[in-house]
């Protein structure tokens, strides 16, 4: 009988830890929300870009780095993985593999990317946007947080800690003015509290025709059955996309869509991994005469279920670019990079403007 009540006051003791533990946490969540406004002016730095947008024909790279944390070793387990975050030594195997591509890629007019950690505990609270920099010198970039949570508490036995993170938007011209354009599709409460709070970056370029480039670097909801959030976001973004272009402006739209684009047969996809489809954009969502451009014959993205396997890893193309009617499409190819640094592979877009 004493061995009995002994058990039960452990187990209520227990019980009462834990209680004050969730509590403290979604206390302390509620209190630090992120909470940012509709809009918000982005700090551009300069980092000794030149200050003006050269010639009609342009190249963008899109590409969602993983935050340097998901590359070919990496499962994850939000997606039915184990693993909750690399090594030290991973994730600066990832990040370098990063930045080898993105010197590489050193070419291009726009780079745009997507999941950009800034001093998260899950990849060892390295700066990553200030390693960005450093490695494309004569790039003005602007950066827009979409994931800020001081602690996040799962798993509960290896929690995940501070998480800070976003995209950047590279460019070789200065633009006019950045952004951050907030989406506010929430989930329900407390959940909300430790999700991301996904938006855009709109930056503004002056062109030799006098017309504005704007350039949307766009990260829309995962975990989203059904697409009920996508849903919210879709419409905001295509509304102000028009609205541009209907002010004479040319509209470059990319990043990571978290849905297939309209018309993609997974049949057609090449290589390794096998094709699987997501939910799949509506091609009603944007007037005619505007372009989905994405690459037909290669994945962008891979499921992290488990640690990326050829032959076995399902892979699918949620990463592409959306263009108005005065944007020509020159190429668009996914970069064969097997997904080795990050769970994306990067995405090319070669463009005229008429």
């Amino acid at each position: 009988m004493k061995i009995l009540k002994l058990l039960f006051k452990l187990i209520g003791a227990a019980v009462l830890i834990a209680g004050l533990y969730l509590g403290a946490v979604i206390g302390l969540a509620t209190v630090t929300d992120y909470r940012p406004a509709d809009v918000i002016p982005l700090d551009v730095r300069a980092n000794g870009a030149s200050g003006e947008l050269l010639g009609s024909e342009l190249t963008v790279l899109s590409w969602n780095i993983g935050y340097g944390g998901l590359g070919a070793e990496m499962d994850f387990f939000y997606d039915g993985g184990k693993m909750v975050r690399p090594t030290p030594a991973q994730a600066a195997a990832f990040i370098g593999g990063i930045l080898d591509h993105l010197r590489a890629s050193a070419g291009a007019d726009f780079i745009i990317l997507q999941e950009v950690d800034k001093r998260s505990a899950r990849t060892g609270k390295r700066d990553e946007t200030e390693t960005i920099e450093a490695s494309l010198p004569g790039f003005a970039n602007s950066f827009g947080v979409n994931y800020l949570v001081r602690f996040n508490p799962v798993p509960f036995l290896n929690p995940l800690g501070r998480i800070e993170a976003g995209q950047i938007t590279l460019s070789k011209a200065l633009p006019v003015s950045a952004e951050r354009v907030a989406y506010h599709s929430a989930y329900g409460w407390p959940k909300q509290l430790f999700m991301l709070d996904r938006c855009f970056l709109l930056s503004r370029f002056k062109t030799a025709s006098g017309k504005d480039l704007v350039l949307l670097n766009n990260h829309n909801s995962a975990y989203d059955p059904g697409g009920a959030l996508r849903q919210v976001e879709m419409p905001l973004i295509r509304d102000l996309m028009v609205r541009e272009f209907e002010k004479g402006n040319y509209v470059v739209a990319g990043g990571d869509w978290n849905q297939n684009p309209p018309g993609f047969d997974p049949k057609a996809l090449g290589g390794p991994f096998p094709a699987q489809a997501t939910e799949v954009m509506s091609d009603a969502l944007f007037p005619a005469g505007w372009t989905v451009a994405y690459d037909l014959r290669s994945p962008s993205n891979r499921d992290v279920g488990d640690p990326l396997r050829p032959g076995a890893t399902k892979a699918t193309v949620i990463d592409f670019f959306i263009l108005s009617p005065n944007v020509q499409v020159l190429g668009v190819t996914t970069q064969p990079l097997d997904f080795r640094s990050s769970d994306h592979n990067p995405v090319l877009l070669e463009i005229g403007l008429r």
